[in-house]
């Protein structure tokens, strides 16, 4: 670069930039001209126009993306700038990454160029130096490239070079800056505050709505400013002259210009019967622009509007007893824990379905952009409408590469040299004609159409705009308030109930089919929706055919949406992934498996995905037409997969889950795990066919039933609950297993930990029998005066079935009273990780198992041991196939209820053979020594401890290569199994 040049005032910006900065960032690998011809969603730079003045607010010069997914900015200056000491252009370009959530942003004028650490709240007052971290000259550039490259380089960036150097930014985004929502929250109080104490007859909910307006209001105004979209300023002016009149003159101008339904003055009472307070209004508008924020609108975009929007509408306005207008937790968030859906899985899902949909449109019969046009999209459950906003960017996108490859340039525009969009007018068609949304929450519904409208505007400037009125759609018919779920021949007379439920007339408020249906639906187990909205439960239940046994809300989405697809219509939800394995899901996977809806499914398993939240999902596409096969994919490390580093997918044949039915599914994650099932499971049998598996008893009132500490007085046991002291009659307790987690191990004798009062008695024939009251008062006088003290709680629980008068005192359910404290048997804790099988020799009572709890297993049979089940159990190849039909949860615990073990498959026996009778009999033998080991390494020391270890070593593997042979597969089957064990999700 020639020395003249580097101060020549005349070399413009847009010089520097393509003569020396473009080359300098394509030597570091990036496709600065999207050679590619990537869409504008996927191409790797972004590039704008340069500005006419140097500190004009407008978006940054250069973001570089990964997958999508912005990475940094590059702000760039014409070279006579000196950006070491002009603290203007450092503020800029901080700004940009500060409010994007970036780790660094870089400045450059190619004679300078300078990184600085993003994570800095910057200010305007910042000398020039601030939060600096790199800066290289011109003409180091040759011996300190390696360097530069090391950082900003595409491949090293992609492998987390600005991450590992600089560290994690502060969320990927501004959306968990708390100080960021809690503004949002300040000003909904500040206004609602104003508005009551001023108008009285303002309902609360009149409060939170207007707050919500208010603010959406001021938002727009403030990115259509930074946007250069209006002129500088325009807001803080009109606030600064604290007028009424000058307030609503504004916002009459705007909804003249935008026709958004976001300043429809006809019908907002802020226009002629209330008004804000101009110095409350006026407050909070100061706080919108520098110095009292450090963010740049121009880089919030319609994805963080949409993740701080989810946070935002957790909460609404109440009154407190004293009056006073405070924030409260929406009745569906009450002591619920609330993340925003990540953006990777937003972006992931859409793309499937809309790639899933595309390939249904054929080429070459009619005009394609026509066809893309009539396209009709619904987000169920909209929330704040990220799913609909990428459907919206990746549509347009398509619609720009297809108007190209069609001819039809009238319907694009120049964005920046060879860079091409849709303009304006179309997709704002797209908008009106294609996108819907549904929300039983009203002030979701009106985030969701205000972050269309951010969308529509996302890429716009003022030259590319209609400059007439009325220029953006009103989406109050595309976006609508109702309940997804319940249609209107819900019943009820209860006008509460009614407006809590919110039931919608599908025919009168949406199309009557769609192309793609996507979104995220609430989840809500079936106690919380009974708790919640009894009357919706039931509804639910009596509805939907998937509503089976403790179901959740998700099932009914997933119904619903493939109901209302179109002949070849796609859905994609995230939801849970309990619903393929656990007893609940036995409907939904019998509908999906015998109709061969699924096309698609990506299984995250045990990966933490919602942050600080063990829920875990999957992405479920489903066609409304049967598929042939489906594609499984299953991740093992979700950062990774974020990253872009894809898993492996399997294309499984639709009849193997046709094969499954209702049965737990199971899905092999790839050829391996294929290859192992397959092996595993060719010469298998059912556990259920060859044992009893029992769920325990339920008093559904332990702390009532059991006692753990008491004294023996004769016939008398003493014992103290609630600081008082008891006597009961020990001949109506039995012993019973309380403390699961320290006294469930495998290869362990289970001891008795507690004692259970069990007023019931046990027929020769088995059959028990609640002892009725007037017997229990004549022969056990203590019991009963001890259940008639605790009546009151007794009496409050839901007992099944409904007992005879004066018999408060059953166990909540009548289930496993016969066989709970039969002996031998094992019993093993329902979620653990594969250690808690243990053996009971005695006839110790366990409490109910099916998600919780205790299972046992009893009378085995066809010449099984409960031994030899024992140590097949404790084998890692069967964890690997339980973990592939058990739920996963939290802490990396694997549910194996009744339902998910009556199905494992384990090796077949043939006892005919006298090899295997032979292996089956020394199998038994060898446990039966472990567990006498097991026992005694309880209480062993010193080098009697280290003798038993050695001992147990060697009996485990003399255990394990006897199941080897007995399951007669090859061992490189078992060391693929056991090398999976620590990644199975």
């Amino acid at each position: 670069m020639p020395q003249a040049t580097l101060h020549n005032s005349t070399y413009t910006e847009t010089e520097a930039r393509v003569e020396f900065i473009d080359p300098l960032f394509h030597q570091m690998g990036w496709d600065m001209a999207n050679s590619r011809g990537l869409s504008n969603s996927e191409k790797e730079v972004v590039r704008e126009e340069s500005q006419p003045t140097e500190t004009s607010n407008k978006r940054p010069d250069y973001t570089f993306r990964h997958n999508g997914v912005r990475k940094f900015f590059v702000e760039a200056k014409k070279p006579s700038v000196d950006i070491r000491t002009q603290k203007e252009s450092a503020f800029q370009a901080r700004s940009y990454g500060y409010t994007a959530g970036h780790s660094i942003s870089v400045l450059t004028n190619f004679r300078t160029l300078r990184i600085y650490d993003a994570k800095v709240e910057p200010r305007p007052t910042d000398d020039a130096n601030v939060a600096l971290l790199v800066e290289i000259q011109w003409n180091e550039l040759p011996d300190r490239f390696l360097e530069l490259e090391g950082i900003l380089g595409k491949t090293q960036v992609e492998s987390g070079s600005i991450e590992r150097i600089y560290g994690e930014s502060r969320t990927s985004s501004i959306l968990l800056n708390a100080s960021f929502l809690q503004k949002f929250n300040e000003w909904r109080l500040k206004i609602a505050r104003d508005l009551h104490g001023r108008y009285a007859d303002l309902a609360i909910s009149d409060l939170d709505d207007t707050a919500q307006k208010v603010i959406n209001r001021l938002i727009l105004i403030r990115m259509c400013e930074d946007r250069g979209i209006e002129g500088e300023g325009v807001l803080r002016k009109c606030a600064n002259e604290k007028s009424v009149v000058k307030i609503r003159q504004l916002f009459a101008k705007l909804d003249e210009r935008y026709n958004t339904g976001l300043f429809d003055v006809k019908n907002d009472r802020l226009q002629r019967d209330y008004s804000i307070d101009c110095e409350v209004f006026n407050e909070i508008v100061e706080q919108l622009y520098f110095p009292s924020s450090p963010y740049n609108y121009s880089v919030l975009d319609a994805d963080f509007i949409g993740q701080v929007y989810e946070l935002f509408l957790i909460k609404k306005l109440a009154l407190t007893a004293d009056g006073e207008v405070e924030l409260a937790d929406k009745p569906d968030y009450v002591n619920r824990e609330v993340v925003v859906t990540p953006q990777p899985i937003v972006d992931e899902l859409v793309k499937i379905v809309f790639q899933k949909k595309l390939s249904l449109i054929p080429f070459g019969e009619g005009s394609r952009f026509e066809k893309l046009k009539r396209l009709k999209c619904l987000d169920i459950a909209i929330g704040s409408g990220r799913f609909l906003l990428k459907f919206f960017e990746l549509l347009s996108d398509e619609l720009a590469l297809t108007a190209i490859r069609e001819g039809r340039t009238e319907y694009l525009t120049e964005r920046s040299t060879g860079a091409f969009q849709l303009r304006f007018e179309q997709k704002k068609q797209i908008a009106t004609n294609c996108l819907f949304g549904i929300d039983v929450d009203y002030n979701a519904v009106e985030v969701a159409r205000f972050s269309l409208i951010i969308k529509l505007l996302e890429d716009e400037r003022s030259d590319s705009l209609p400059q007439g009125r009325k220029i953006l759609p009103n989406l109050d018919n595309n976006v609508v308030w109702g309940n997804s779920i319940v249609s209107t021949d819900f019943a009820s007379n209860n006008k509460e109930v009614i407006t809590r439920t919110q039931p919608l007339d599908w025919s009168v408020k949406l199309p009557s089919s769609f192309d793609v249906i996507i979104g995220n639906p609430p989840y809500m187990k079936t106690e919380e929706m009974k708790e919640k909205n009894p009357e919706e439960h039931s509804y639910i239940k009596k509805h939907y055919a998937t509503a089976h046994k403790q179901f959740d809300k998700y099932f009914a989405f997933i119904e619903k949406s493939i109901e209302k697809l179109s002949v070849s219509g796609i859905t994609g939800l995230v939801v849970p992934n309990k619903w393929m394995t656990n007893e609940s899901g036995k409907k939904l996977r019998s509908m999906i498996s015998q109709n061969q809806h699924l096309c698609c499914m990506v299984n995250f398993g045990t990966e933490l995905v919602f942050e600080g939240k063990s829920t875990y999902v999957c992405i479920l596409v489903a066609s409304k037409n049967s598929s042939p096969s489906f594609e499984y994919t299953q991740p093992h490390d979700y950062k990774l997969w974020t990253e872009g580093e894809k898993s492996s997918s399997m294309v499984i044949d639709s009849d193997l889950i046709k094969e499954f039915g209702s049965d737990t599914w199971v899905l092999p994650a790839d050829n391996t795990e294929k290859q192992i099932i397959d092996h595993l499971c060719e010469e298998a049998v059912r556990l259920d066919t060859i044992v009893d598996i029992k769920n325990g008893i339920q008093t559904s009132a332990e702390s009532i039933f059991s006692i753990d500490e008491y004294e023996t007085e004769g016939n008398l046991l003493v014992f103290r609950k609630n600081g008082r002291i008891y006597q009961i009659e020990s001949e109506l307790t039995k012993p019973y297993l309380k403390d699961s987690a320290n006294n469930i191990h495998s290869y362990l004798n289970i001891s008795c930990s507690s004692l259970l009062i069990f007023p019931y008695t046990i027929d020769q024939q088995g059959h028990s029998s609640l002892i009725p009251p007037e017997v229990l008062s004549r022969d056990y006088p203590l019991v009963y005066s001890y259940f008639r003290e605790h009546e009151e709680i007794l009496k409050k629980r839901d007992i099944q079935p409904a007992p005879n008068p004066g018999e408060f005192y059953a166990y909540g359910r009548h289930q496993s009273l016969e066989s709970a404290f039969l002996s031998p048997k094992l019993i093993y804790s329902v979620n653990q990780v594969g250690d808690k099988y243990g053996f009971d020799g005695t006839g110790i009572g366990f409490a109910s198992g099916g998600t919780a709890g205790e299972v046992a297993i009893i009378n085995p049979r066809d010449g099984y041991t409960l031994e030899l089940i024992l140590a097949i159990l404790n084998q890692p190849e069967i964890e690997f196939l339980l973990r592939k039909r058990g739920s996963p949860f939290r802490g990396g615990y694997y549910s194996r209820g009744t339902a998910v073990m009556a199905g494992l498959l384990i090796p077949r026996v043939d006892l005919s053979i006298t090899r295997n009778a032979n292996l089956a009999r020394t199998i038994t033998e060898h446990v039966r020594d472990r567990i006498s080991l097991e026992n005694q390494h309880l209480s062993a020391k010193g080098r009697q401890l280290e003798s038993l270890k050695t001992k147990i070593t060697l009996l485990d593997d003399q255990i394990t290569n006897l199941i080897h042979l007995l399951w007669n597969v090859e061992p490189t089957v078992f060391e693929a199994a056991r090398g999976l064990i620590g990644r199975t999700n």
